[in-house]
């Protein structure tokens, strides 16, 4: 007969036997010994002492080689979260760089213990795999496929019949078998960063597993299933979590958005941050929001999902009101972005309140005026507070590549089309209400650009018409020619004093360097109905530039000089006067000299 282990032999003796065990016995110890009786050693020999048996137990037994040992009572790894990463995705198997035509996911054990995958689920869009029993050891791999496919990969787990990953992203959670998020990843095709990876045939792979929050950056183009990723590599440590923005749920609910993931204990003190990725913190607010006020919520105390400390912050929140035209204007404009970059359109909140941009429209106006479909920009609650840039375009990632993006840039699924030399862009609601409105020429750009690929064209103020005469310029060259969702580099100074009108700066350079590019005449009439006219003249005398001619002005106004004459040419560094005459309807006219300094270098 085989050996017995001591943890069946203990099954099987009453309590007061299992007490004095303690020695090897064969079955010819066990002859001498009957029923009733207990074993003990002493210097080496078996020794047997009778006692009362229990009457419930059977009186005969029959061993054979039996083995007492010292029984395992460590309890399994219970496995935490990140302890086991999605570190592999193929959504597009095809056509093949020399892979499997085939979908999968990898996943890879990072805890150092084994873990039982028993009962986990994969879940994505299309996925819904209750995991087989498998025990992933520490520091391995295993890969997730459809039955029909997963013979194609060593070590692998089937997923069932149903298994589809969408090429262009979606969100991947993995759980235990008690239902606790592992780790979840929302891939996008972007993160493949172009070229011909990103044309199919080439998995997503984790770069390093330290960061497993970390999004696109801790990911690259590789193709590696069940073995070491080929893009593996110790990447600098990310940026911490960033607070992007807040939507309002009710008058007495937040939702603070980061760009990453958070520590779900650190955040127990401030709301709840809310599952699979951790990356919004729902929080109940001490007091109920009454409309119109502006509140402040700081924030201290978080960590990232490493448990990195988190810098303290501080935000503004209100509820939202009702939009109306005006109150939100088109801002910044790229219609020729560089290769390898998509148009944006930026917008900013000029009014006093917190705007939803939830259910708001871009379209383009054709040449005969009428509006094509119009595109939507968001589908969730998302707000905007006074004073606030926001910036949307297809490809976010992209564009801060070639662009410093200091403040928000939101991706779209598609914007209107914006054609490169003219075009029209309208902001408006779902019930059609037109915001604002932009017709754009490539000749507004600054005549001294010779080439204006990739210079975006920004709004001078905020608080004159869209569609005012030189309200629109290159953006500077210093802030990197756009300034996708924050402050536009070219921006015209607020007039001072009382005077009807004023020229500003008193000397301006027009080098596009986003400082004193442009001379700024300022009006600020004492009722409306006056008519403008604005000439340039040099200093001998000559028109330079009509920069106004019988315009109907509204009570304040500005008009931007970029030192060009006539038909385009530059002017020459000098003094250069501002003759200005207003009049009404009843006949009241008065007149305007002023001096301005062009210096070039």
């Amino acid at each position: 007969m085989q050996p017995i282990v001591c943890g069946l032999l203990l099954a099987l003796l009453p309590i007061a036997a299992q007490a004095q065990l303690s020695a090897s016995f064969t079955s010819e110890n066990f002859a001498q010994n009957p029923p009733g009786t207990s074993f003990g050693v002493k210097a080496g020999k078996l020794r047997s002492r009778h006692f009362q048996p229990d009457t419930s137990f059977p009186t005969e037994h029959f061993f054979d080689d039996v083995i007492i040992k010292s029984l395992d009572v460590m309890p399994p790894y219970v496995a935490k979260r990140y302890d086991v990463l999605i570190h592999e995705i193929m959504a597009d198997p095809s056509p093949s760089a020399g892979l499997p035509e085939a979908e999968y996911i990898e996943l890879r054990n990072v805890s150092g213990h084994e873990i039982d995958l028993g009962g986990w689920l994969l879940k994505g869009r299309s996925i819904h795999a209750v995991l087989p029993a498998y025990k992933l050891l520490q520091d391995s791999a295993v890969v997730i496929s459809s039955s029909s496919n997963a013979s194609m990969f060593q070590p692998s787990l089937s997923a069932g019949r149903s298994f589809s990953l969408l090429n262009e992203g979606e969100l991947l959670t993995l759980y235990d078998n008690k239902g606790q998020v592992i780790h979840a990843i929302d891939y996008h095709a972007e993160w493949y960063g172009g070229g011909i990876k990103a044309q199919g045939g080439w998995s997503l792979e984790m770069k390093d597993v330290k960061w497993p929050c970390a999004g696109g950056e801790n990911f690259a183009a590789g193709g590696s299933p069940g073995r070491k990723n080929m893009v593996e590599v110790n990447i600098p440590a990310p940026a911490l979590p960033g607070l992007s923005r807040i939507s309002v749920i009710d008058s007495q609910h937040l939702r603070l958005h980061y760009t990453a993931g958070l520590d779900s204990v650190s955040a127990s003190h401030i709301g709840i941050a809310e599952a699979p990725l951790f990356s919004t913190l729902s929080v109940r607010l001490p007091e109920t929001m009454l409309p119109g006020k502006i509140y402040n919520i700081n924030l201290h105390g978080l960590q990232d999902c490493t448990g990195r400390e988190m810098p303290a912050t501080a935000a503004s929140y209100a509820l939202p009101q009702e939009v109306a035209a005006g109150d939100l204007v088109l801002s910044e404009l790229l219609f020729d972005p560089p290769q390898g970059a998509q148009d944006f359109v930026e917008l900013y909140n000029r009014s006093t309140k917190a705007i939803d941009l939830n259910g708001l429209y871009l379209a383009q106006r054709d040449e005969p005026g009428v509006l094509k479909p119009p595109s939507p920009l968001l589908r969730a609650p998302y707000l905007l507070m006074p004073g606030e840039y926001i910036a949307f375009t297809e490809d976010a990632a992209a564009l801060c590549r070639h662009y410093t993006c200091l403040g928000r840039v939101e991706p779209v699924p598609a914007l209107p089309s914006m054609p490169q030399d003219v075009g029209t862009i309208v902001l408006l609601k779902a019930d059609g209400l037109v915001l604002d409105e932009c017709s754009y020429h490539k000749n507004m750009h600054a005549g001294i650009l010779h080439d204006t690929k990739g210079v975006s064209l920004e709004r001078l103020s905020m608080e004159q018409p869209a569609q005012q005469p030189g309200n629109w310029h290159s953006a500077a060259a210093a802030a990197g020619y756009a300034t996708p969702g924050y402050r536009n580099s070219q921006q015209a100074p607020e007039m001072q004093g009382e005077e009807w009108f004023s020229v500003a700066p008193p000397v301006f350079s027009p080098d596009n360097d986003g400082v004193d590019d442009l001379a700024f005449i300022s009006w600020n009439l004492p009722a409306a109905g006056f008519t403008v006219n604005i000439t340039v003249y040099d200093a001998e005398g000559r028109i330079a530039r009509h920069l106004a001619r019988n315009l109907l002005a509204g009570n304040t106004g500005r008009i931007g000089w970029d030192g060009q004459k006539e038909g385009g040419m530059a002017a020459l560094p000098g003094i250069y006067i501002i003759f200005t005459r207003a009049f009404d309807t009843g006949g009241k006219v008065k007149s305007w000299k002023q001096a301005v300094v062009l210096k070039r270098r």
